[in-house]
């Protein structure tokens, strides 16, 4: 919504690039938010243009591997 979006064109099925219309810089911004806000690293910079229900679910793979280097790390350091 930050990017002036309407509140109710944010469906699970709305793509961003065809659906939301995000420009280059739009979603430059979009990617530096992901990272810095929910610590995960998605490319939208490839030929898929992602759902927001797709986007998700990147996200949460993503926040998912990390979290488990994360305790992989924790688990070598104890060693």
């Amino acid at each position: 919504m930050e990017l002036g979006v309407a509140e109710d064109e944010l469906t699970p099925g709305c793509r961003l690039r065809s659906g939301l219309a995000l420009d280059s810089t739009e979603t430059a911004q979009l990617e530096l938010e992901i990272e810095e806000r929910l610590r995960a690293r998605v490319d939208l910079w490839d030929r898929h243009d992602y759902s927001l229900a797709e986007l998700a679910g990147a996200i949460d793979r993503e926040a998912g591997n990390a979290a488990g280097a994360g305790a992989e790390a924790a688990g070598e350091g104890a060693r």
